[in-house]
C-alpha cells in the first residue's frame, strides 16, 4: 500500500489556500506580494541592499539586550537583598510542582 499521507496533506493546503482567496483582501495582499517577489527577483541587487539595509539596524537589538540586561540587573538585585523571597518562591514553586504531579496522577 502506497503512503497517501504527503498527497493528502498538499491537496489539502491546495484547497485551502483557494478557499482563503475568496477573501478579496487575502487576495489583493497575495497579488501585491507577489508583484514584489517578481520585481526583486528582475532586480536582485534592489533585494540585496534591501536586506543589507534592514539587517543594519541595530538599535532594536541592543534596546533589546540592555532591556535584558536590566531586568537580569533587577532580579539578582532582589535575590541579594531579599534571600527569604527567594526560599518563598522556591516553595511555592515546589508546592505547585506537588500538586501537579498528584493531579496528573489522578
Amino acid at each position: 500500500m502506497k503512503n497517501k499521507l504527503l498527497p493528502a496533506v498538499l491537496i489539502g493546503a491546495a484547497i485551502g489556500a483557494a478557499l482563503s482567496l475568496i477573501d478579496k483582501n487575502t487576495r489583493s495582499t497575495v497579488m501585491s506580494s507577489t508583484k514584489d517577489l517578481k520585481y526583486y527577483a528582475q532586480n536582485p541587487n534592489e533585494a540585496k541592499e534591501k536586506l543589507t539595509s534592514d539587517a543594519g539596524d541595530s538599535s532594536k537589538v541592543q534596546s533589546l539586550k540592555d532591556e535584558v540586561m536590566f531586568w537580569k540587573d533587577t532580579i539578582q538585585e532582589i535575590r541579594q537583598n531579599n534571600p527569604e523571597l527567594e526560599e518563598s518562591i522556591k516553595d511555592a514553586k515546589d508546592t505547585f510542582m506537588k500538586k501537579r504531579e498528584q493531579k496528573q496522577l489522578n
